[in-house]
């Protein structure tokens, strides 16, 4: 695939990424008037000092194993799908800027193999930016939810800034809005009472029938919500 077909793709599917100061419009120019803009290609930040600076606004890529019913992106929707080589978005970010297109880089990505392996090729990204290219300009990195964090923190001193987007913040929420043939809970029951823990094993009974679940809980009744074998692991 082309670079410029890749551009394309990447920086349409980055459009619903939350940048602080996107458009979010797309509107052409008309006669008579100046200007025009665009959901997808570029946004824009401001620096300490208050300038505002143009951001190429891109995803690493948008192949993703997750099936997150709201996201563009999500592994079952029939969309064209590309990745970028770091090498590639590197020359590709150092060719606008030299070109005054853009004064910096918004890369987010979605997860392709897993949150480490993404953020893996997103630190590779920056580290050729930063250190072959010296590339000293402005760079707002998104975090991947579930990357260890020791690369979640190589990742940031490469950046400037850093963001995250966090829409689900519990595990049966998770289970709720990316279903998978295989799901792992993390005490799903926790903070529920007794009639919504019912509740929520009912649901995730007949939602994740046939699927293979699993789940650490505390008690053994919350097994026999599930209707699930158990596997008691002694105190250290």
């Amino acid at each position: 695939m082309e670079l410029l077909d890749k551009l394309n793709i990447l920086a349409d599917a980055a459009k619903y990424d939350a940048a602080c100061t996107s458009s979010g419009l797309d509107r052409s120019g008309r006669p008579g008037t100046i200007g025009s803009t665009m959901v997808a290609g570029c946004c824009h930040s401001f620096s300490a000092d208050g300038r505002c600076v143009t951001l190429l606004k891109v995803l690493q890529t948008n192949v993703c194993v997750y099936d997150c019913q709201y996201c563009v992106n999500r592994r079952s929707n029939d969309v064209p799908r590309a990745a970028f080589a770091p090498e590639e978005l590197c020359e590709l970010t150092i060719s606008f800027y030299r070109r005054n297109y853009i004064e910096g880089l918004f890369l987010s990505s979605a997860v392709i193999r897993s949150p480490d392996y993404t953020t893996e090729l997103m630190i590779r990204t920056l580290r050729i930016l930063r250190e072959t290219y010296r590339f000293g300009g402005y760079i707002h990195a998104k975090a991947i939810p579930g990357a260890d964090p020791l690369l979640t923190r190589r990742l940031g001193l490469l950046a400037d800034r850093m963001s995250v987007n966090i829409e689900l913040p519990s595990s049966p929420s998770l289970a709720l809005l990316a279903p998978a043939e295989a799901l792992a809970l993390d005490e799903p029951f926790t903070g529920l009472d007794p009639e919504n823990r019912e509740r929520a094993a009912a649901f995730l009974r007949e939602r994740f029938a046939g699927a293979a679940v699993a789940a650490v809980l505390h008690h053994r009744e919350e097994t026999e919500l599930l209707g699930a074998r158990s596997i008691t692991i002694p105190p250290l």
